[in-house]
C-alpha cells in the first residue's frame, strides 16, 4: 500500500519530536511533529523565518556552523545544546516547559535542493530530564556527601589541569592543605556527630573567605586542600591566614563548644623543578606537619 502525499504529511506531524528543515542560508524551509506540549513549544510560526530574525546572534551562528558541518561532510551530525523559549522570538507566550531545555539534535543532509538551496533535516529530542539526571550523577562522583565540598577525585583531577597549564604557559598556582587540630579526641569525647557539625561548619566558614576560582576539597578525614590559580606562596600565606584565624574565633561557637577549635596548614607554590603535582602536594604536607611539630594553630610555607 503507497500513501497519498497527505498521509505522509500527517505521519511527518505525528512524529514525536520536532523535525525542523533548514537551508544553508539560514532560514526555517519546513518544521513537522512536536505536537505535545509538555515536552516542546509549538514553533510553527518559524517556517519562512531567517533564523537570526528570531534567534540570539551566537545561537543562530552555532546552529549555521553544525548545518555546514553536516552539508559539507555530507554525513550525520550529534550534538546536545540548551536552549529556552525566552530565546526564540516568537515563542516566548507559547504552551510549553518552563525554563531551559536540553536538546539532542541530530542532523542530516537533505537529498533534495529546496528553492535551489542545500538544505538539512534537524531533529530536535528533548533530553533535559537524561541531562538533569547525568549531572546529579556527576555531582555526586565529584562531591564530598558530609561536608558538600569537592572531593579527593576532582581535586586531583583540576590539579592535573593546572599542572598542564604549568607546564605549558607557567600560569602561578599555590596549594593550602590544612587539618583540625587534635580532631581525634574532639570526637572521642563529644562523639562522631559533633565532629561532622565541626566539618560541616568549618567547610561553610572557609568559603565565603575565597575567590570564585579557588577549589576547595575534603582530602580525607579531617584534612582539607584548597587550590588557590594564579597564586603565589606570600598571597597563599595571607589567605591561610585569614581562615586559619577565622577558624580559631568562629567555629568553637558556631557549633556550640566552649573550647578554641583551631588548624594547622602547610602551604607549597609551584615551581619549575616539579615535574608532578605529587611534589607539589608533598612539599605542603610536610609543611602541615611541621606547623603541627611546632605546636599547632600556625601556617608554614614551604
Amino acid at each position: 500500500m503507497q500513501l497519498s502525499t497527505e498521509q505522509l504529511v500527517m505521519v511527518l506531524n505525528a512524529l514525536p519530536d520536532p523535525v525542523f528543515l533548514l537551508t544553508e542560508d539560514a532560514f526555517y524551509a519546513g518544521l513537522f511533529g512536536h505536537s505535545d506540549p509538555g515536552y516542546y513549544h509549538d514553533g510553527h510560526g518559524l517556517v519562512g523565518s531567517s533564523l537570526y530574525e528570531v534567534l540570539p546572534k551566537d545561537v543562530a551562528d552555532w546552529i549555521m556552523e553544525k548545518v555546514h558541518l553536516s552539508l559539507h561532510q555530507e554525513r550525520l551530525i550529534k550534538v546536545e545544546y540548551p536552549l529556552s523559549a525566552q530565546q526564540v522570538k516568537g515563542l516566548e507566550d507559547k504552551t510549553g516547559p518552563d525554563g531551559m531545555i536540553w536538546f539532542e539534535g541530530h542532523i542530516q543532509p537533505f537529498p533534495n535542493l529546496i528553492e535551489g538551496k542545500k538544505a538539512v533535516i534537524w531533529v530536535a529530542r528533548n533530553i533535559t530530564q537524561r541531562k538533569l539526571l547525568q549531572d546529579e550523577l556527576l555531582h555526586a562522583t565529584q562531591t564530598d556527601p558530609l561536608t558538600g565540598l569537592y572531593n579527593r577525585r576532582k581535586l586531583m583531577e583540576t590539579l592535573q589541569e593546572h599542572f598542564a597549564e604549568f607546564q605549558r604557559y607557567g600560569h602561578t598556582l599555590s596549594l593550602i592543605m590544612f587539618d583540625i587540630d587534635h580532631f581525634k579526641q574532639l570526637n572521642d569525647t563529644f562523639g562522631h556527630l559533633q565532629g561532622d557539625a565541626v566539618l560541616q561548619s568549618l567547610s561553610q566558614l572557609c568559603n565565603p573567605l575565597l575567590r570564585a576560582n579557588d577549589l576547595l576539597a575534603r582530602f580525607g578525614g579531617e584534612e582539607f586542600v584548597i587550590l588557590l590559580p594564579s597564586t603565589h606562596r606570600q598571597d597563599a600565606f595571607i589567605t591561610a591566614e585569614r581562615i586559619r584565624t577565622s577558624i580559631e574565633q568562629q567555629l568553637a561557637q558556631v557549633v556550640g563548644m566552649s573550647n578554641p577549635i583551631t588548624i594547622s596548614v602547610g602551604i607549597s607554590e609551584l615551581t619549575s623543578a616539579d615535574t608532578s603535582m605529587k611534589a607539589l602536594i608533598d612539599r605542603a604536607d610536610r609543611a602541615l606537619y611541621q606547623a603541627k611539630n611546632s605546636g599547632r594553630n600556625r601556617t608554614v610555607s614551604l
